[in-house]
């Protein structure tokens, strides 16, 4: 996980709230060129990954109780 993720992770649980993470990745950190241009280039690719990914498990776990998944 990262930062914010493991942040939200642990008042989840802290809480007892069952969580769920997606991250999409936007920019390359050892890419040769600027991380804006990354960015902008990723961008529209993982925002599109994101919905097809969040649709996937939403479509997974609708209607079923905690421990069925």
């Amino acid at each position: 996980l990262e930062f914010q993720g493991a942040a939200v992770a642990y008042v989840a649980d802290i809480f007892k709230v069952p969580t769920i993470l997606i991250k999409g990745v936007t920019d390359i950190v050892d890419g040769n060129r600027p991380t804006s241009e990354e960015f902008l280039e990723n961008l529209a690719a993982v925002t599109a990954n994101l919905d097809e990914s969040v649709t996937k498990v939403i479509d997974y776990i609708s209607g079923k109780c905690l421990s069925d998944l």
